[in-house]
């Protein structure tokens, strides 16, 4: 009779089977890079992530709804933060307009006449501004996810 305290044994690795060529990279490995590409793309380019996936309504409506955001919150003279910040709160907002990714130049480039918050206008083109990061920021994690559960 058999000892039942024994464990069962492991099969081994058949190293004549192995049917990768040494110095390639494995499918998991391919697939895992891609995903970040495409959530750095979808930060880079609002809707681009969602774009290579060919996910085109969300791709569209990224682009649209980032851009509007930034195009409004840039209009209303709302506040872009530099990197120079003086506190935690513009460090806060330079991240949260980061998020933006190449919309933050246009939003610069956008900012002549400099912020005007002491209205309410430049205060809520300031929360434009930060919503569209944040939201662009969901959009390329949510690419990014996509990507991951799909198999190549």
């Amino acid at each position: 009779m058999a000892d039942e305290t024994t464990a069962p044994v492991a099969p081994q690795h058949d190293s004549t089977r192995d049917t990768t060529t040494p110095g390639a990279l494995s499918p998991d490995y391919r697939h895992e890079t891609m995903a970040y590409v495409i959530g750095v793309a979808g930060w880079l380019v609002p809707g681009l992530g969602h774009a290579l996936l060919k996910m085109w309504g969300r791709a569209a409506m990224c682009f649209l709804t980032v851009g509007t955001l930034v195009i409004l919150g840039a209009g209303m003279r709302g506040n872009v933060f530099s990197s120079r910040g003086n506190d935690a709160f513009d460090s806060l907002g330079y991240l949260a307009d980061l998020g933006t990714g190449t919309f933050y130049l246009l939003a610069r480039s956008l900012e002549t006449g400099g912020a005007d918050v002491s209205h309410a206008g430049g205060d809520y083109g300031t929360r434009f501004l930060a919503t569209a990061g944040m939201l662009n920021l969901l959009s390329a994690l949510h690419a990014y996810e996509a990507a991951r559960g799909r198999k190549a």
